[in-house]
């Protein structure tokens, strides 16, 4: 269920879900497929074409989404949640002073493979609010990471979220547009937030 949009269920038996169901795994298909041909075709991605790579009408389509800004928001909040799961993830497998940089580094990895996406956003206008819940879900979902880190010493200490977020985003844009280790400049920025003894 989304971190965006829980919404109670409430089920008198089990035809009752079907339908339910159904609808959900058109709206999950229609949304990767849309990811896949934005990044290829971007703003004039067709429709018809997002439907039929998705195994759905464009009735479908339409109904659950009014226009190409809700699809595109909807693929938008799909990426954001994918991220905060995967903050979830590397906290539990990683130790608590390297999970926050593992899941900086899978953050920097999909923006700068996403820029096509993030800049469609911004050209078609992306809805203000959605992107800032999106960027308060990814600060909830790191500031885990980075208490723990910083309390195992990995971190040093008034370092926030959001400036890590924004500098993992600003490194993705810039090796995105040139030909730039993203893992060298992200090892620079790591050694920069660490306790000044550990720096270099």
């Amino acid at each position: 269920m989304s971190r965006f949009d829980k919404v109670a269920a409430v089920s008198d038996g089990d035809a009752d879900l079907r339908p339910r169901a159904d609808a959900q795994r058109n709206r999950a298909a229609i949304i990767e497929a849309a990811a896949v041909l934005l990044r290829r075709d971007g703003a004039n991605a067709s429709l018809e074409e997002i439907a039929r790579q998705a195994g759905v009408g464009s009735a479908t389509l339409h109904r659950h989404f009014r226009g190409r800004r809700a699809l595109l928001e909807a693929v938008f909040v799909d990426r954001v949640e994918q991220m905060c799961a995967e903050a979830d993830r590397v906290g539990e497998q990683w130790p608590a002073g390297e999970a926050l940089w593992v899941w900086l580094r899978h953050i920097a990895q999909h923006c700068a493979a996403e820029k096509a996406l993030a800049a469609l956003m911004r050209t078609v206008g992306a809805d203000e609010t959605a992107q800032n819940r999106s960027f308060a879900l990814l600060g909830q979902a790191g500031q885990g990471l980075l208490d723990r880190a910083t309390a195992a010493g990995a971190v040093r200490r008034g370092v926030t979220i959001g400036e890590l977020l924004l500098i993992v985003n600003a490194v993705a844009d810039v090796c995105s547009d040139n030909d730039v280790d993203i893992d060298r400049l992200l090892d620079l920025t790591w050694h920069g937030v660490r306790p000044a003894a550990d720096a270099f």
